[in-house]
């Protein structure tokens, strides 16, 4: 079958680089177990639910009047509801809940926000030095925080030293030198600074958004422009990342992180991310549910001392969104102005979510206007052709692709997707003979690409033209995915095209074990029984695929052969 996937342009942002401290377990949760009385109950489910679909807003405003419909249920409800203000951003009311739960850590955290942000750098580092450590999470930030306090309460050499040691570890020393590095730089420390900031540069493995601000601004600051500049064209290859870069180079001469408070922020801001990049690779549901709320705390610590911190915003967003909930998704969002330099990241995923939420003509509009805004990008008209494909509006689908062709850079990566997309457009629009050419050229610029191989091959399939080229291709797409059920779905389908009936019935066995809830290869499977004669095998795989929710055109197809074959099964039986 076609593989066709809606292939999510960088809207995936790689917003720190400091994977390498993510190897931890985050906090537990500050839940009370008392449930409430019978007059505050509903509330109380309607919150548990609320906070089950990551809205957090509802969760906690349910919980509020949970508390306020049964006043024995305080001390019971406390931290619970504490914890979902602070998950949904709600900071203040928070710190107010705060004292009811002196044993919480994220309580103490929350304290020692409030206290930095009001200049009480002293209450703020008793209260970081107080905090326990019993996970891998708490036991990094915990230095980082006290270190922060330090510079904030003047105690400039102390928060060095309290650093130092701890860059040497091998799994953390480019946290630990980041923030050496921005403290010093705080100070005027230029050769601390300057040799904290290289340990950093020196592990940058990837092309990576805040930390590229961070080191530019750094070389421009101490005079190295043309240094500044190669650190942000390094995001150029990212279509998505490179909107940013003009912006960010105006702005090299600011520094990103100017305060003690700011180096809070910063301190969650690193740990999320190593969080947020961590939890892709646990796939265990309520581990995944755990992170995120992890990472969402800490950016919402991170908010709390620095509001308009957009890389946490952007960040909260996409763990937000995670959890399914779009419109909860795009709040973050919303206070990132056209003035940041990442704006047009954070539009393009409103745009995103705009679309999800059943909302197709804003986002196609907000696209159209950051087309406009950024002449020399590329990526609005891709995200828009990426929409309108996902709308079934093909033909207007491939003239966003054809708009977007002349803004790649030359020789640009993404060249082969463009066409392969724009060819896929044209395809599902009804115009072959368009969609043939830009399905070869995908396939020039990016030789051997296995969905580019198994589309075209199995095109050809479908319309009976060179099938032995068709074969040939789809088998070598199968080398680089042996256990994808399009494409293995493709070879079987070309092989009952070339009459290899009971061969087709082997290889579409298979991928229906690989793909068993795709309505198309049940029936193709269902086709190549009925070619090998096995006419009761044929009947009941088809009426699986009609089971499996196929599209309309499927749907009347499979109707179709099951009538035909009642029809042709009737007389063989008044027959005998």
């Amino acid at each position: 079958m076609r593989h066709a996937p809606m292939l999510c342009r960088s809207v995936l942002l790689a917003l720190t680089a400091l994977s390498a401290c993510a190897a931890t377990t985050p906090p537990s949760g500050s839940a009370g177990d008392q449930q409430p009385g019978p007059g505050a109950y509903a509330n109380f489910l309607v919150g548990q639910y609320a906070a089950s679909q990551f809205d957090f807003p509802q969760a906690a405003a349910s919980m509020r009047e949970a508390m306020r419909d049964d006043r024995s249920a305080l001390s019971g409800l406390a931290g619970e509801t504490f914890l979902l203000e602070l998950l949904a951003g709600n900071t203040g009311t928070a710190s107010a809940l705060a004292t009811a739960v002196p044993n919480d850590p994220l309580a103490q955290l929350l304290l020692a926000g409030s206290a930095a942000r009001a200049g009480r750098w002293h209450e703020a580092l008793r209260r970081y030095q107080a905090m326990p450590t019993p996970d891998g999470l708490t036991t990094v930030i915990k230095p980082l925080l006290i270190g922060w306090a330090l510079k904030g309460a003047g105690q400039t050499n102390d928060a060095l030293a309290a650093l130092q040691p701890l860059a040497g570890v091998a799994n953390l020393r480019t946290i630990y030198a980041l923030h050496i590095a921005l403290i010093a730089d705080q100070a005027g420390l230029i050769a601390t600074a300057a040799q904290n900031y290289g340990i950093v540069q020196g592990g940058l493995s990837a092309p990576n958004l805040r930390l590229a601000a961070i080191i530019a601004s750094w070389d421009a600051r101490s005079g190295d422009k043309a240094g500044a500049a190669r650190v942000l064209d390094s995001l150029n290859p990212d279509l998505a990342l490179a909107m940013t870069v003009p912006a960010l180079k105006a702005s090299v001469g600011t520094a990103p992180v100017r305060t003690a408070t700011d180096g809070l922020a910063e301190s969650y801001v690193n740990l999320a991310a190593a969080f947020s990049d961590e939890q892709q690779t646990d796939t265990r549901p309520a581990a995944q549910v755990h992170r995120q709320q992890t990472v969402m705390i800490l950016l919402q610590l991170a908010l709390q001392l620095r509001p308009n911190l957009s890389p946490a915003r952007l960040l909260l967003s996409d763990v937000m969104d995670n959890g399914h909930n779009a419109a909860v998704a795009m709040t973050p969002l919303m206070t990132i102005t056209a003035s940041d330099p990442l704006y047009p990241l954070a539009a393009m995923r409103r745009a995103v979510l705009l679309s999800r939420l059943g909302q197709e003509d804003d986002a196609r509009a907000l696209l159209r206007d950051l087309a406009a805004a950024y002449p020399w990008s590329a990526e609005p008209l891709l995200a828009l052709g990426d929409l309108l494909r996902g709308d079934s509006h093909y033909i207007e689908a491939a003239a966003a692709y054809t708009e977007a062709l002349p803004r790649l850079p030359a020789n640009s990566p993404a060249q082969w997707l463009v066409y392969y997309d724009r060819g896929m457009s044209y395809d599902q629009g009804g115009n072959w003979k368009l969609a043939q050419p830009d399905l070869q050229q995908a396939l020039k610029l990016s030789p051997g690409q296995p969905y580019v191989l198994n589309y075209l091959g199995y095109s050809w399939a479908v319309k009976k033209q060179n099938l032995l080229q068709a074969r040939q291709m789809i088998e070598q797409a199968l080398q680089a995915v042996p256990n994808d059920g399009a494409v293995v779905d493709s070879l079987g389908y070309v092989m009952l095209q070339q009459g290899d009936s009971h061969g087709a019935v082997t290889t579409l066995t298979k991928a229906v074990a690989l793909a068993p809830n795709d309505p198309e290869i049940n029936a193709h499977l269902g086709d190549a029984y009925a070619a090998a004669g096995e006419h009761l095998e044929a009947s009941l795989q088809w009426r699986r695929a009609l089971q499996l929710g196929p599209d309309a055109t499927l749907n009347a197809r499979l109707l179709a052969k099951l009538q035909q074959e009642q029809a042709t099964a009737e007389p063989a039986t008044s027959k005998n």
